[in-house]
């Protein structure tokens, strides 16, 4: 029987996540293309990462305002390069509470 390695939180390692960028935004972009034209007063990337999913999400709603959660703080120094105008914060999902309503919750893998 095989083993599911959970690597602890100081392990998410964006250099690593985004050596396969190309391969892991395609699901998040598939997804995306399958939600209905409509324009969100705000949207939300839970599990942002490094920040593939959620600059989909600046391209697509440029009129909101975005924001994205990850729990890793290599994720999140990564995000803010990538994104510096977009709002990150440090979450841990299982206990996470919206602070307001969103128009979209993107939950592209973290789920």
């Amino acid at each position: 029987m095989s083993e599911i390695a959970v690597l602890p939180l100081s392990d998410s390692s964006a250099l690593q996540y985004l050596k396969f960028e190309r391969e892991r935004t395609r699901p998040a972009a598939d997804l995306l293309a399958g939600v209905p034209s409509f324009d969100p007063q705000s949207c939300i990337d839970p599990g942002c990462g490094p920040g593939n999913s959620t600059e989909l999400l600046v391209r697509r709603f440029p009129g909101s305002a975005i924001a994205g959660l990850d729990r890793s703080d290599d994720m999140l120094a990564a995000v803010k390069r990538r994104l510096p105008q977009v709002h990150f914060q440090r979450a841990d999902l299982a206990v996470w509470k919206p602070d307001q309503p969103y128009g979209l919750i993107f939950a592209n893998a973290v789920l």
